[in-house]
């Protein structure tokens, strides 16, 4: 469906959300929309745990058919906060409805609005809160149903929204070409989750509301692991760094000029790992046929290992895949395979033949799962080890809930997650990396052939996106 600008009167859309965090984010919400002659943004809203959240979205121009086309997602201030879906469109989402915009920059914006009393963002929570995830089924509603360009994905925001930027980038860098907080604030501990995905970041140097200490802070970070990032401090400015920042020599050429380019990302993001390690660093990578395969040129283990002999040739990567395994069999070798190879680090990838081996009797009991897990990451926990759990990825590439085993998966991948928590381990997210990633761009829905070659074991982007979210973690 596209909309053109003069679109009078009602269109209902179905959210075909494929987004999945790991408590089970809504799916599949009646999503509207509606304009009017007064302005070129339409009207709509979604629906997320009975609440409805208002947002509005802007198409380009003049829309030529065959072409496809930039998004930006904006993420307002806490000013902007309410219901009325009006008070979201100040400020960035009011000069890009100007007719020197729309020629310079066109684009789809939407802006949502986030309601009063609530934020865009929680970062004590393991998931994206509510208004996020309203935020998210629209974007995705609109993916599913307008010529938008998938490699131009932009998010910015300013304020509050900057946060909210950051905590959607935090767990869904891969869908993003770029990103434009402003103003925002986040814990530069978790910088490595945004390494390989563009950053410019502004701020003022007198801002009294929200310190220009985090974005410093935050940017000096991410130029340790070697990021793609700028940051303009603007001098003499306050909490209104926005007015520079959307001028039309701003961020927007910047942001408008990049396009995602996944194999970039890798690179980065590999060598920001590499740059985390010490010098005589021996990271063990210990699963089954995926990290098996994963050990061959081009796999998401080579990816690392050629990444440490640039900055870290004196460190070493311990390869322990091997095909068909599952928790117990990894019991049974996890201490010569990996303990006394003299493992520092772990990178612990296991899950999916417990699952899928159900299908003919010899899975393993969830019981069993969790207990073996957690017996792994205490025992290279007390060998001095560092550990990086990761969740199981996909028995099937299609929207979660149609691939037989998604429900299955859901509940071991959920297990991993509470082992890594309680055990002090560090997360890898695969599976809802695996799922937000084919949410996006396996419009088509298909059960295989994007990350996997089987709906299990990897193609090359597969490994790409294990290779970055791996890095990303064990950087942490």
């Amino acid at each position: 469906m596209i909309y053109p600008t003069s679109l009078l009167g009602f269109v209902t859309l179905c959210a075909m959300s494929s987004l999945q965090s790991p408590q089970g984010a809504p799916q599949g919400p009646q999503n509207s929309l509606e304009g009017t002659q007064d302005t070129p943004f339409l009207s709509g809203s979604v629906e997320v745990d009975g609440v409805e959240y208002p947002y509005r979205l802007m198409p380009p121009a003049d829309l030529e058919k065959g072409k496809e086309y930039p998004l930006v997602l904006f993420f307002h201030g806490s000013g902007e906060r309410g219901s009325d879906n009006e008070a979201q469109l100040v400020h960035f989402p009011e000069r890009m409805a100007t007719a020197e915009y729309r020629a310079k920059f066109p684009c789809y914006v939407l802006a949502p609005q986030c309601p009063e009393g609530t934020r865009w963002y929680d970062f004590d929570q393991e998931k994206l809160n509510p208004p996020m995830q309203a935020a998210v089924l629209a974007m995705q509603a609109l993916l599913e149903s307008a010529p938008v360009d998938r490699d131009r994905l932009y998010v910015t925001g300013l304020s509050m929204g900057g946060g909210g930027l950051f905590d959607l980038v935090g767990s869904h860098a891969n869908w993003f070409a770029a990103a434009a907080p402003i103003c925002g604030r986040n814990d530069p501990k978790v910088a490595a989750r945004f390494t390989g995905l563009p950053l410019s970041i502004w701020h003022g140097d007198q801002d009294e509301v929200i310190k220009p200490s985090y974005s410093r802070e935050m940017t000096a970070k991410l130029n340790d692991l070697g990021a793609e990032v700028e940051y303009h401090e603007l001098q003499g400015v306050g909490h209104g760094s926005w007015e520079k920042a959307y001028d039309p020599d701003g961020v927007l050429p910047w942001l408008f000029s990049k396009r995602r380019d996944v194999e970039h990302t890798v690179s980065v993001a590999a060598g920001g790992f590499a740059t985390t390690m010490a010098a005589d660093e021996r990271v063990a990578f210990l699963g089954d046929s995926i990290t098996q395969a994963g050990n061959k040129p081009g796999g998401y283990v080579d990816r690392l290992r050629e990444a440490l002999k640039v900055s870290r040739p004196g460190a070493a990567v311990i390869p322990a895949g091997i095909s068909g395994h599952r928790v117990p069999n990894l019991l049974r070798r996890y201490r010569a395979d990996v303990i006394d190879k003299g493992a520092s680090k772990v990178f612990l990838y296991i899950g999916i033949n417990d699952v899928w081996h159900s299908e003919n009797g010899r899975g393993t009991p969830i019981e069993e799962f969790e207990a073996g897990l957690r017996t792994l990451v205490r025992d290279f926990k007390e060998s001095g080890a560092d550990v990086v759990l990761a969740t199981p990825t996909v028995i099937g590439e299609k929207r979660n809930g149609e691939n037989t085993l998604d429900e299955m998966l859901d509940r071991f991948a959920a297990v991993s997650r509470t082992v890594a928590s309680e055990e002090g381990a560090v997360l890898c997210d695969l599976r809802l990396a695996f799922e937000t990633y084919l949410g996006v761009f396996n419009p088509k829905n298909v059960d295989r052939g994007i990350l996997t070659t089987d709906g299990v074991h990897l193609t090359a982007l597969g490994n790409q996106l294990v290779a970055l979210e791996a890095a990303r973690a064990l950087a942490q």
